[in-house]
């Protein structure tokens, strides 16, 4: 693999473990697993869904709906810098596609089947046993059908994060490797755009603008070829990442902003949460309704994310210990597992009528467990590990972790 070398490179010598990183990306991902635990109890379209729907629970989902995406996709635009200053863009891209795409295949192969499976059970009164399933799985069949929606198989399901941020990390390694300089002078302009209270308003423009121009035409899929308001912002959020992670006045406006953020996300979510409720199931909401919610859900999205970085920066930095690195390590394993084990455990509570408290309960606790249990037997066994994520074993053992980086499963750490 092609390296390059930092040690005259004042980036790299003058630079640190960013733990605060660490931990924002442990905690979007956390939100992430309870939040699909959550989508079982919504009225909100779902693989599987419960009998016992609570209306309620969507007020406090919505609170990381907007955001927590956008965040994990700018912590990885961040790593790949990290990445970076070690490797060519050639280098980079083995390295991306090494640890990426394996847990893609994995998901797609071995995880997705039965989580379909289940969900054309009981969205399409299917009869047919598993294994008459999976011809039909592997067999690209699109005979689950509604008038306005095919099951695609197969199917990357939640594994979705994964294929866009490798596409988006080759898309710019492609850039990086022929426009080298580009990207330093929108580093730049970057800065000049972003200062003070512009690092607060910017971007969520930039947010509610794509949303206005996007969104109605091309909502929400994780189809890949039709998914441009998702691809608009996230390409933004990973570019931004990997432009700023090393700004100092960044963050520092990070920080200074964090308490007027604060409010104006809360106040945001509010707005937001109220519209939500208000006109769901409504099928033509009026213009003059959706453009100021545009602007208002860009600035709960970016709001959040300023809070985020701002109380990150001045409450986790350099806070390091067993937790934080066991976490680092597991997190992404656990969020390949998560889905699965949600939707397989949940399809079995249904029938034995439990109280709701009860099977919520056991819900919650059976995904966890499961999830660390399968951690555990995984970081066990070599042949397994990249299928979750997870470094060869040799690597974790040598102290070369700073040259393998990368954003969904190592720590983040500068050289």
């Amino acid at each position: 693999m092609a390296v390059k070398t930092a040690q005259n490179d004042p980036i790299a010598l003058a630079a640190s473990r960013r733990t605060e990183l660490d931990w924002l990306r442990i905690g979007a991902f956390g939100l992430l697993i309870l939040f699909h635990i959550g989508m079982f109890y919504v009225p909100w379209e779902w693989e599987v869904k419960s009998p016992r729907l609570l209306p309620w629970l969507q007020i406090p989902m919505d609170w990381s709906t907007p955001w927590r995406l956008l965040l994990l996709f700018i912590i990885s635009g961040a790593a790949t810098r990290f990445m970076s200053i070690r490797l060519t863009p050639r280098g980079l891209w083995y390295s991306r596609s090494l640890f990426l795409l394996p847990p893609l295949l994995f998901a797609t192969v071995i995880l997705t089947p039965p989580q379909m499976y289940l969900r054309v059970i009981e969205q399409f009164r299917y009869h047919g046993g598993f294994g008459h399933f999976l011809l039909l799985y592997f067999r690209f069949d699109h005979s689950f059908c509604r008038p306005d929606d095919c099951v695609t198989m197969p199917n990357w399901n939640h594994l979705w994060f994964v294929a866009y941020l490798w596409i988006y990390t080759s898309l710019l390694l492609v850039l990086l490797a022929v426009r080298p300089a580009l990207l330093t002078r929108l580093q730049a302009s970057g800065e000049r755009w972003l200062g003070g209270w512009r690092l607060l308003v910017v971007p969520a423009l930039v947010l509610s603008l794509a949303r206005i121009g996007l969104e109605h035409f091309f909502p929400e899929t994780h189809d890949l070829v039709d998914d441009w308001y998702l691809h608009a912002i996230y390409m933004l959020a990973f570019l931004f990442g990997f432009l700023f992670i090393f700004s100092k006045e960044i963050w520092r406006g990070f920080v200074a902003l964090r308490w007027i953020a604060l409010p104006i996300a809360f106040l945001a979510y509010a707005a937001h949460t109220t519209y939500a409720l208000h006109y769901q199931g409504v099928p033509a909401i009026p213009l003059d309704v959706k453009v100021p919610m545009a602007f208002v859900y860009g600035f709960e999205q970016w709001g959040w994310i300023v809070v985020a970085f701002g109380f990150a920066r001045r409450y986790l930095a350099d806070r390091d210990g067993p937790a934080r690195r066991y976490l680092t390590e597991a997190i992404f394993p656990y969020y390949v597992v998560h889905q699965p084990a949600i939707i397989i455990v949940a399809y079995l509570l249904v029938v034995l009528h439990l109280p709701l408290a009860l099977e919520a309960t056991i819900l919650i606790v059976s995904t966890v467990a499961i999830c660390a249990l399968s951690f555990e037997a995984v970081r066990r066994v070599a042949l397994l590990r990249p299928w979750f994520g997870l470094k060869p074993n040799r690597i974790a053992r040598d102290g070369a972790a700073s040259l393998h980086l990368h954003d969904i499963q190592a720590p983040l750490q500068r050289p």
